[in-house]
């Protein structure tokens, strides 16, 4: 089997595809665990936008800022419960990525709780590494559906 780019899908993969084939539960939690990791990056951009908001227009969205993460940060965690329950591949980061995730959206407040030193402007880069971690499981997550779709 290969896939849209012509590469060759892992033995992982194709067992994935033909159990997403034949429908049921775990077909169902694959699909959730793919449109959940492009939620997580929808919801990161957003969060980076309220930030911005905050700093470009007016102090006051700091408050939805803070309140927005409360939304999406326990997205990894459910998209780690659907990875087993999709019994995704293992070895290509569709249970590390999310668990990473986790990390270090959780790092984010131990940043903001150093505040006033310059230890806690690593907040901002860690968010960039929270962007690109999500953006890079989701397009990961993507060749799942792909995979899927070739039957």
């Amino acid at each position: 089997m290969t896939t849209a780019h012509g590469r060759f899908a892992s033995a992982g993969a194709g067992e994935w595809t033909a159990r997403a084939r034949t429908g049921g539960f775990a077909a169902t939690a694959g699909t959730a665990y793919i449109l959940l990791a492009w939620v997580l990056v929808l919801c990161v951009a957003y969060q980076v936008f309220l930030a911005g908001l905050a700093v470009f227009d007016n102090p006051l969205n700091w408050g939805r800022h803070v309140a927005f993460v409360h939304v999406f940060e326990l997205i990894p965690v459910l998209m780690l419960i659907l990875a087993a329950v999709a019994r995704l591949p293992k070895g290509r980061w569709y249970y590390m990525g999310p668990v990473l995730l986790y990390f270090l959206i959780g790092l984010q407040y131990a940043f903001v709780a150093l505040r006033g030193t310059a230890v806690a402007a690593l907040h901002t880069v860690n968010a960039l590494l929270i962007f690109w971690g999500s953006a890079a499981l989701a397009l990961r997550a993507r060749r799942l559906g792909r995979l899927d779709a070739e039957g």
